[in-house]
């Protein structure tokens, strides 16, 4: 069965955001690799859903997950629903905890 990707608007900016960051610092490598990651982290998503860690302090329904990218202080946010990844941000390790939770209701 394959998944469906599908990433709230606001995530998809904060994508876009830090990858310009980083390709500002070195004509682009650095973004490169950040997006590199962040694909890596997706496929692996897609293969094993449930493999990442549960967000903590969040144990109800809908599970919401956090996978580390890399050598980035970024996770990406995600739940699964129904028969897809719906990713809920790409949220930076120290800036504004949680600050994703009302993008659950939508």
């Amino acid at each position: 069965m394959t998944l469906d990707w599908r990433e709230h608007p606001d995530a998809r900016d904060e994508f876009l955001d830090a990858h310009e960051r980083y390709s500002a610092i070195d004509h682009g490598k650095l973004g490169d690799e950040f997006a590199d990651a962040a694909e890596a982290a997706a496929e692996l998503i897609l293969q094993w859903p449930d493999a990442a860690s549960p967000f903590r302090g969040r144990q109800r329904e809908p599970i919401v997950r956090s996978w580390h990218l890399g050598k980035f202080p970024y996770n990406l946010v995600y739940v699964v629903r129904g028969d897809g990844i719906f990713v809920l941000a790409y949220a930076h390790e120290s800036r504004r905890p949680g600050y994703w939770t009302q993008r659950l209701a939508e």
